[in-house]
């Protein structure tokens, strides 16, 4: 091979190891404020027809601003799911999913494991959050970044 091709290849390789250096030095793209692990409290108040009232905790995790939460195990009764966006101002409604689980915790004393569905009008900051169930019954949410 012509000793000019090997300047050139080996010019390329610099150029490409170079180039390479730099991308590992770039900082990597920041994480949003909200982004991380929560915990979420969840408490709701007896029911308008005598539910029983309960709390229960799980873990959340918010990536590039979204929110996803989750307690117990899916298709089980007492399974719920907590999904929804942050906004850059903090504000958020959530969808919380679910099966119910003993008919005595559920407004209407449904059988176990029917699927309910409702929003969670919430807001956070940097460290912290709070919501509130729009319908049905009482339920209030406490988010802690972790």
């Amino acid at each position: 091979m012509p000793a000019i091709h090997v300047r050139r290849h080996a010019r390329a390789a610099a150029l490409l190891g170079l180039l390479g250096v730099a991308l590992l030095m770039q900082p990597a793209q920041a994480a949003g404020k909200f982004d991380g692990a929560w915990s979420v409290t969840a408490t709701c108040q007896t029911g308008p027809d005598g539910a029983y009232s309960y709390t229960f905790h799980f873990p959340a995790t918010v990536v590039d601003g979204v929110l996803h939460g989750e307690r117990g195990d899916k298709g089980r009764g007492g399974w719920f799911t907590l999904d929804g966006k942050i906004e850059p101002d903090g504000s958020s409604t959530l969808i919380g999913q679910g099966l119910t689980s003993a008919p005595g915790y559920s407004v209407g004393h449904l059988d176990p494991r029917t699927p309910y569905e409702y929003s969670v009008s919430a807001h956070f900051d940097a460290a912290s959050g709070t919501g509130s169930r729009t319908t049905t019954r009482q339920c209030d949410f406490v988010f802690v970044k972790q």
